[in-house]
């Protein structure tokens, strides 16, 4: 017989394999989330989708569609672009570690800038390839729901953004499906479902009208998605709203039971995370504030040095010859807040 310690150990075991072999089912996910928001060089990896290193399911899609390569890297530059934008005046400023000299990564971990950037690659992706659609860039999607109304009928015209198809490969892309059902699968892929979403809260109908001396007699309508700044902002108060989840066993956090969302009362409204930000006021020094009274935020109560900067721009502009327009350069000292 065995005897009660060795029973344990075994069991042990047999728990962390089963721990191992969930975790390597679901890397897919996470791993093409990192890879296009840490590669921000010109490095091309080798396979179809050249960004990353691809799936077997992902080298499927990049070859079918010789496209996508180029509309992933779209994503990939409007994505970083837009949060390096979006919180250069915060204490987290899109940075791939928290603390230069700890060099921790924030994809060690499932923190609240983990959860952000999930929904950004998500969104990005959905927004890059709804539009690659209207474009034409992508030869596999058309444009979606386009209409003409003329007194009481509606027909189709126009060219609009197809959300639905960039939802589609966005979920795909990122083997949303096999993701997992374990609780960090679960929180990742709310995270992914926040960010597509974003992207569908922007559709708007833009609409043109046609006839005689400028009216209405028939308008032309379809559906556009606003630029990818303008779902950054409800990104950003997603991150800011953000919801802290406990694992509810940490030992067996990936082997778990199917039954694990609705034990983690997954809120189907808020981004999720699992580990407190460490402390961001070491990576502030020598950041540039907007103003003394971001300063007071940025600095983390350290203070402030203040420069002047010489700052050119055109000015007193007038109407020359008709049609040119000339300006004078004039030039104004502007101060500059440095965090000590």
């Amino acid at each position: 017989m065995f005897s009660y310690s060795v029973l344990t150990v075994l069991l042990f075991s047999v728990s962390v394999m089963a721990t191992r072999v969930v975790e390597g089912s679901q890397p897919v996910l996470q791993k093409t989330v990192e890879a296009l928001f840490k590669d921000r060089s010109q490095m091309i990896h080798p396979g179809s989708c050249k960004l990353i290193r691809p799936s077997p399911r992902q080298v499927k899609m990049c070859s079918r569609e010789a496209s996508l390569t180029s509309i992933l890297a779209k994503a990939q530059a409007q994505a970083i672009q837009a949060c390096e934008e979006a919180f250069f005046y915060d204490r987290w400023n899109c940075s791939l570690v928290f603390n230069r000299k700890e060099k921790k990564s924030i994809f060690n971990k499932i923190y609240r800038e983990t959860a952000f950037i999930h929904a950004l690659t998500a969104a990005s992706i959905t927004h890059a390839v709804a539009r690659g659609c209207a474009s034409g860039d992508l030869t596999r999607c058309s444009c979606q729901g386009n209409f003409r109304k003329n007194a009481s009928e509606w027909m189709r015209n126009g060219c609009g953004d197809d959300f639905k198809y960039g939802k589609r490969i966005t979920r795909n892309f990122l083997d949303f499906k096999h993701a997992g059902i374990d609780q960090i699968a679960e929180i990742l892929k709310q995270d992914v479902v926040i960010g597509i979403n974003s992207i569908g809260e922007q559709m708007k109908e833009v609409c043109k009208c046609h006839g005689f001396s400028g009216s209405c007699t028939t308008k032309t309508c379809w559906k556009r998605l606003g630029p990818f700044n303008s779902a950054m902002g409800v990104l950003k108060k997603h991150y800011h709203h953000a919801v802290k989840k406990k694992l509810l066993n940490y030992t067996t956090k990936r082997a778990i039971a199917p039954k694990i969302r609705r034990k983690m009362n997954i809120d189907k409204n808020n981004l999720m995370y699992l580990q407190k930000t460490p402390n961001l006021c070491v990576s502030t020094r020598g950041r540039v504030c907007r103003d003394r009274d971001n300063c007071a935020t940025l600095c983390c109560a350290r203070g402030y040095l203040t420069t002047k900067k010489s700052v050119s721009s055109r000015c007193r502009c007038k109407m020359v010859n008709c049609c040119i327009v000339k300006c004078d350069t004039c030039v104004k000292d502007v101060d500059v807040y440095t965090c000590k």
